[in-house]
């Protein structure tokens, strides 16, 4: 690569340096297709790559089966005579026949419903102009102030059923209710004595900590002269598909 210098002259350093700045900058994209490195040692290396008699095998296409037929090869298929004189069985016959229509299939309504002239000059009755007025709320239920009854003039007597259901609910006789935090303690409670047995059962049981001794994995001499009975043998003894028996 060339690198354009500037007139070598002797200068101040100031003026040497101004000069050195302002020279162009090198355009290293000149020449964009020379590489900068050239390697002599650099041989040629061949592949020696070569598939095995396994891969070979595998890469080869499948051949067709022996009992594979290709398409017939006209659109006119030959009938055979017999077929041409089968005669077909009543069932076939029946099976062939399309299927028909159910009686109850109507065909879909108009857009516009037809309106017949016996409905056009049709007169209610009254049971059906009854049924057709609209319900009045306050004909079945209660208002709720005093003064729309008084208003209303609506006076309603509750029957007996409708008080004897409205009376609250008794509590049981044995029912007893929660018992007061501070309650009194009878005489007797207090200076009642508990015997040795009671004072035996409320000490807690006086357990060492491992790093004071103590050993879990500790087995006591009663358990180890312990004899299961029949029905614990029966129960530990393993179902009889899971038995296997020792190869001799």
């Amino acid at each position: 690569m060339r690198f354009i210098m500037c007139d070598t002259q002797v200068f101040s350093s100031r003026d040497a340096r101004l000069d050195l700045l302002a020279c162009p900058k090198v355009n290293f994209l000149k020449h964009r297709d020379r590489p900068s490195v050239y390697w002599q040692d650099k041989t040629d290396i061949h592949s020696s790559c070569s598939l095995t008699a396994r891969q070979n095998e595998l890469a080869q296409p499948k051949n067709l089966n022996i009992m594979y037929k290709e398409d017939r090869p006209s659109p006119i298929w030959p009938v055979k005579s017999s077929a041409l004189q089968a005669i077909p069985s009543s069932r076939l016959e029946k099976l062939a026949q399309a299927k028909c229509i159910s009686r109850e299939w109507m065909e879909d309504r108009p857009v516009y419903s037809m309106v017949s002239e016996a409905s056009k000059t049709a007169s209610a009755r009254p049971r059906t102009v009854e049924l057709a007025k609209p319900k009045h709320r306050a004909d079945y239920f209660m208002s709720s102030t005093t003064k729309s009854h008084q208003e209303e003039g609506n006076v309603v007597t509750p029957t007996s059923r409708t008080e004897a259901l409205a009376v609250p609910k008794l509590e049981h006789y044995q029912y007893q209710h929660d018992l007061e935090v501070q309650r009194h303690v009878p005489a007797s409670a207090l200076h009642t004595q508990a015997s040795d047995r009671v004072c035996q059962l409320a000490k807690p049981k006086a357990r060492k900590a491992i790093f004071e001794g103590f050993d879990p994995f500790r087995i006591s001499p009663a358990a180890k002269h312990a004899n299961a009975s029949s029905r614990v043998i029966e129960l530990c003894a393993p179902p009889a598909r899971r038995q296997r028996h020792k190869k001799v």
